[in-house]
């Protein structure tokens, strides 16, 4: 139901026979590279886990000090 929906709203206002399709051209992205993992200084109890049912992954974690991220600065206000 949800789809339909949102096909809906997505064309409202616009001539269905105007739009084009683009999905010829957009490139199919290239397999990811490397393995999934943690950054380092995060584990698995990092996670806040959203299904029971459904157990997230054990995953390594890669070695060295803690990831670090650099805070977003505040703007300026006047």
């Amino acid at each position: 139901m949800f789809q339909f929906v949102f096909h809906d709203l997505s064309t409202l206002g616009q001539d269905i026979n105007s739009l084009v399709d683009c999905t010829e051209v957009v490139p199919i992205p290239a397999p990811p590279q490397g393995h999934t993992h943690f950054p380092a200084g995060l584990t698995n109890k990092d996670i806040e886990q959203a299904c029971a049912e459904t157990p997230f992954p054990t995953l390594p974690t890669d070695p060295g000090p803690a990831t670090a991220v650099a805070p977003v600065p505040k703007p300026n206000r006047k």
